[in-house]
């Protein structure tokens, strides 16, 4: 099962295209974040276009899970928000390289779930052993 089988609602089905880019969560990869040497992720909703935070309409929370390279899935997170509140949520990793995915969902209390992933390519490194004939063979370039 995907992400968006969970998530489907008659709510996001009927909903503007403008609307729409105030509800989708943007998934920002925090390399070797304030130079302390660790990944974080950043999931802020409507960054391009202001989402209301207002008692009547507002994001209620974020939630962040990973896809592992094995094709697992983990949560890694809820942020909850108040009306008043910029929904920006930063998340902390544990071993950032397992992961293949991102997949984050807002929670709007008018309009209902929304979400956006992210896929990660991680830079293969030739290690200090490998043989030119090896590395070509195994796909790294060289």
């Amino acid at each position: 099962m995907e992400f968006a089988d969970i998530i489907r609602s008659d709510d996001t089905n009927n909903v503007e295209d403008r609307s729409k880019e105030r509800h989708i969560p943007i998934i920002e990869v925090l390399r070797n974040y304030n130079d302390t040497g660790k990944e974080y992720i950043r999931v802020v909703v409507g960054e391009n276009a202001i989402h209301p935070n207002t008692p009547e309409h507002h994001i209620e929370y974020i939630e962040l899970y990973g896809r592992t390279k094995m094709m697992d899935t983990v949560t890694i997170g809820r942020v909850t928000f108040g009306p008043g509140v910029k929904p920006d949520a930063i998340f902390g990793l544990v071993n950032f390289g397992k992961y293949r995915e991102f997949c984050a969902i807002a929670y709007c209390n008018v309009h209902g779930p929304w979400q956006n992933c992210i896929e990660i390519r991680e830079q293969l490194r030739l290690t200090a052993g490998c043989r030119r004939e090896k590395c070509l063979q195994e796909g790294f370039g060289v």
